[in-house]
């Protein structure tokens, strides 16, 4: 039996929309820099340049996840866009503060709000 993928997305306008299924033991290391490497490509994609990422799918996420989602949030940031995480359960919220991950990327309790907060219009530099 296939291991179900640690990432779904879909895709806004120009923003992706990451949903994390947290760490499966099944999954092999390979198989999940697989998914990382074509979740960077989509965001070479002309006009994406914001990510949310909706963590309400599972409690917690090891070391692998959370340096995926990071580079993603810098691969935003390098293109200009913004990057929010939304839809955390008290004790995931607590571990990605603890992790100071709300420092690089803010919180929202909502999907729609962090979609709506990262397409803010930018005030040109």
């Amino acid at each position: 039996m296939r291991p179900s993928k640690v990432f779904q997305f879909e895709r806004q306008d120009d923003t992706l929309i990451v949903i994390p299924n947290g760490d499966s033991l099944q999954v092999l290391e390979s198989d999940l820099r697989r998914e990382v490497d074509a979740l960077h490509k989509m965001m070479d994609a002309p006009g994406l340049i914001n990510v949310v990422v909706d963590v309400g799918n599972a409690p917690h996420y090891g070391s692998l996840v959370i340096g995926a989602i990071m580079a993603l949030c810098k691969k935003a940031n390098n293109r200009g866009g913004l990057a929010a995480f939304c839809n955390a359960s008290d004790g995931m919220l607590d571990m990605l503060q603890i992790m100071k991950i709300d420092s690089v990327m803010p919180y929202y309790p909502t999907r729609r709000e962090a979609i709506d907060a990262v397409r803010r219009p930018r005030t040109p530099h």
